[in-house]
This record gives structure tokens, sequence and C-alpha cells, in this order.
């Protein structure tokens, strides 16, 4: 054994001789990787052939932020939405009855355009403004996510107007045997005003902004269908887009 190491380095020495180059007897010597710089970071090249993500599109992402809202703020939406609508319902219960009356004088003439319960009308003014105040901010605070304002906001907030109208008319009707006063009539401006404003977000939302995103989406991704039993379906719109181009040189 003892022989066997110095015909080694004579070899090895030999051939650093001819070669001028010096030859590393341990593998540590060899060539080495680069170190790099610790806050220095390695990035895998995107492949290029690589079918476009469901999370590129801003559809999805509206989607996947439905999650991400606060549970408070959904809370809070369902709240004020509500607390409209309660407006909406007392305000009809301030009708002066005219079962009893008969406008002939001008005092009974006063008597119909007055509000019945004050306190109660004062209520109604303050449950709809509460309503109000509180979903136009929470209309401020995700007016990127279209999805959430219009499901949220828009039209629950469009239903209950409607549903305001309709209670008005019915005790306008039933109560005041179809004559409206000045209570009845400051009541179908404040629902219908609702009604409006709401109905108008909730069409240029949903066939307007969230229409266009809509189709961007289904432009890149395909046509989403439910399928038959919620399970969801794509039917692919640009199918030559998503498929992977062959790389050069194979066939």
């Amino acid at each position: 054994m003892s022989s066997v190491a110095p015909h080694r380095t004579a070899t090895a020495k030999s051939h650093s001789s001819k070669t001028g180059k010096p030859v590393s007897r341990h593998p540590s010597a060899t060539t080495a990787p680069a170190s790099h710089h610790p806050d220095q970071t390695q990035t895998r090249p995107g492949n290029p052939h690589r079918a476009t993500s469901q999370m590129d599109t801003k559809y999805v992402n509206m989607l996947l932020a439905l999650d991400g809202i606060p549970r408070m703020h959904n809370l809070l939406a369902s709240f004020f939405t509500w607390i409209l609508l309660a407006g909406f319902v007392l305000f009809p219960g301030t009708f002066t009855s005219l079962q009893n009356i008969n406008a002939s004088t001008e005092v009974e003439q006063r008597l119909v355009n007055a509000v019945a319960h004050v306190p109660l009308f004062v209520i109604a003014w303050i449950c709809c403004g509460i309503g109000a105040a509180g979903m136009c901010w929470l209309w401020w605070r995700w007016m990127y996510n279209y999805v959430w304002l219009v499901n949220r906001i828009f039209l629950p907030g469009l239903l209950n107007c409607l549903t305001g109208i309709i209670s008005t008319l019915v005790n306008v009707f039933g109560v005041q045997h179809g004559e409206f006063t000045a209570t009845s009539k400051s009541t179908i401006v404040v629902t219908s005003a609702g009604a409006l404003v709401s109905g108008l977000l909730t069409l240029y939302y949903s066939l307007w902004k969230l229409r266009r995103v809509k189709k961007k989406h289904d432009e890149q991704i395909g046509k989403e269908r439910a399928g038959t039993h919620g399970e969801g379906r794509v039917e692919m719109i640009k199918r030559k887009a998503q498929e992977k181009q062959p790389e050069a040189g194979m066939v």
C-alpha cells in the first residue's frame, strides 16, 4: 500500500509538468459554485408557452376577494339595507286615517295633512338616514369589487325600496281611500328616489362595469357555466389562444 501513493504522486507531477497546469488531488479543489449575495433571489424563468392562468383575470380576483371582505362588513351591509326597509315600513304608520274624517273644513283639511305620530315619523327618517349613509360608506369602502356591491348593496337596496313603495301605496288606497296627503306624498318621493338610484346603480354596475370584466375573463379563460348540478363547467371561446404552441425544433 505504501508503494501506490508515491506512484500516484509521481504520475500527477509528470502530468502537470507536461500540460503546464497544476493538478489538484482533492475533489473539493475543483470548480465550486459561485457564491450569491444573500439579498439576491433566484427566480425561475416563466414558460412562454404556459396557458393563461385563471388567477390572471380581474373577474376571478373579485370573486376570490369576496372571502377576504370582513364578515362584519357583510353583516353591516345586511343591517343598513334592513334598517332602510324598516324606515320605509314605518312611514305608512304615520299616515292620518280618513275613516272618521270628512275634510270639508279648513281645520279638518289640516288634520288630514298632519302627521299622526310625530315620534314614529322622526324614527322613520332616522332609520332611512342611517341606512342610506351606511350603504354609501360601504359603497366607497369596496368600490372596486363590483360583484360585492351589486349583491350586497345595490340589489338589496332596490328590492327594499320597491317594498317601501308597495307598502305606501297599500296604506294610501286602504287607509286614506286613495287620497295622497303631504305625509304620503313625501314617503312616495323618498322611496321612489331610493328605488331610482338603487336601480340605476344596479344596472350600471351589472350591465356595464361587471359585464366588461366578465367579458374579458371569458375571452381569456372561457365562458363559465353552472353545469347540471352546480359543479361548474368552462366552455373555451378562444381555444387556439389556450393551446400550447409546439417548441422550435420539435415535431
